[in-house]
């Protein structure tokens, strides 16, 4: 069996506590999506998305949820940022691993930490191409006013 629930004491991942948490907000609250979306700028179909843990929400939306369900914004804005943070995370996914989200302490961090290291080398060279560029525009920006040409243009 791949997907056993663990029972006992395993800590949830916090998007999960999250998530739970919103769902607890509106069901106290009696609002519908709907309901939700029009005292906010979000869609109600975001707002189902982020309730039902399919999606993670930005830090705005948690805000004015907490408002509208007259919630602790503090607390519920902890437990984001505590989800947010192990969601960006490079240790993120040997601490997702050990809360037997798949049943099986390691087994899914192997891939997940590979597409985090894909994310950052990524990243990494983007920077650096976005570095290149800009230094070779101010290179050229100085070639032009000295009134040389790059490539030995006119």
């Amino acid at each position: 069996m791949d997907h056993v629930l663990v029972s006992g004491g395993a800590p949830k991942d916090p998007a999960d506590r999250l998530s739970e948490e919103l769902q607890s907000l509106k069901s106290s609250s009696g609002l519908t999506y709907a309901r939700i979306s029009e005292h906010t700028h979000y869609a109600k179909s975001s707002w189902e998305r982020w309730v039902n843990g399919k999606q993670f929400p930005p830090r705005d939306a948690v805000e004015r949820i907490a408002a509208v369900c007259q919630a602790d914004e503090r607390r519920l804005l902890e437990l984001w940022a505590l989800a947010e943070a192990c969601r960006t995370s490079p240790a993120a996914p040997a601490a997702a691993g050990a809360t037997g989200r798949s049943g099986a302490p390691g087994e899914g961090d192997a891939a997940s930490q590979d597409r985090r290291q894909m994310a950052l080398w990524s990243l990494t060279v983007l920077a650096l191409a976005l570095t290149a560029g800009l230094a070779r525009s101010v290179a050229q920006g100085r070639e032009l006013r000295r009134g040389t040409f790059p490539g030995g243009g006119l």
